[in-house]
């Protein structure tokens, strides 16, 4: 985990829980920061400190290495991801990216002179979904939306939840991993997501939607951040064609999903048979539940 970074930081997180670290974040000639526990603290020498004189900075040069090693010594290979502004590391780590942009045709083609690094450490919590299993799953397998904003513990839950289905009910499962954080499958490392899943890597919804109906037959589709109204529809598709959905979306709550492209008619659709909303002030709470009608079931 976390092998790309530069050498006096990993001696420095080896005196951290990387259990408890949820972010890793480099900028260029700034002091390195991260998410411990849902707070934001610096790395030292010696560990997370409170006192920035104590704090271990780094270069461009640094960022530049780290990206370089992320992708095997081969940025040329993970363009593709690069264009949608990360990569992933080998141990599933989603390396968000901030530098100049390059564009060509309207679209972005490269991402040069990186400054910044948002390390996304992946966390393997077996039980972190049980009870949302509990409540939604104990008698059968439906679809769901699971909302939060970022960083609460979304695809955490969204692995153990699709692990848990996989154990009980002995279905076929497709994950559409775009950026290999659900499975974090790389040679001979990937995180447990049962037995029945299928992973389509680093491929956009609209494909990899279209490629499992037609060709892996699943019972169920789990996909990670979904973005508005064309990934809504495919969800709707898939409900129709008679594939349950598991999904996640960034939102501060079910009330601020009604901006959202495409929602509205989600909801009066019935796409998903509950939508789960998890608390803002703690990492991986349940704090409200609502079924297909947008009726609140469960409140914490």
């Amino acid at each position: 985990m976390l092998e790309f970074l530069p050498l006096r930081l990993r001696d420095a997180l080896r005196d951290v829980n990387i259990h408890h670290i949820s972010e890793v974040r480099l900028r260029a000639g700034r002091p390195v920061v991260v998410s411990d526990r849902g707070r934001y603290r610096f790395l030292g020498a010696r560990g997370v400190t409170d006192r920035q004189p104590d704090a271990l900075a780094v270069s461009y040069k640094d960022i530049e290495d780290a990206v370089y090693r992320a992708s095997e010594f081969s940025v040329y290979s993970v363009t593709e991801q690069m264009k949608q502004g990360f990569l992933t590391g080998a141990c599933g780590e989603r390396i968000g990216l901030a530098g100049a942009f390059v564009y060509e045709g309207g679209r972005p083609s490269a991402v040069k002179e990186i400054t910044s690094l948002n390390i996304r450490v992946p966390h393997e919590v077996k039980g972190s979904a049980s009870f949302l299993f509990e409540k939604l799953y104990s008698d059968g397998v439906k679809s769901c939306l699971l909302l939060s904003p970022p960083g609460r513990g979304k695809t955490t839950i969204l692995r153990d939840l699709i692990r848990m289905i996989s154990a009980k009910y002995f279905i076929n499962i497709l994950v559409n991993d775009e950026r290999n954080e659900i499975s974090a499958a790389y040679k001979d490392f990937s995180l447990d997501i049962g037995a029945f899943c299928d992973v389509i890597r680093y491929t956009y919804k609209r494909d990899s939607f279209a490629f499992a109906v037609r060709s892996m037959r699943p019972d169920l589709i789990a996909a990670d951040e979904l973005s508005g109204g064309e990934e809504l529809a495919l969800c709707a598709d898939c409900v129709r064609s008679g594939v349950k959905v598991i999904a996640t979306a960034h939102a501060a709550g079910f009330e601020a999903l009604s901006s959202l492209e495409g929602f509205s008619q989600a909801v009066a659709g019935k796409v998903f048979d509950f939508y789960a909303v998890l608390a803002a002030d703690a990492i991986g709470k349940v704090s409200r539940i609502y079924d297909a009608s947008a009726a609140c079931i469960f409140s914490a």
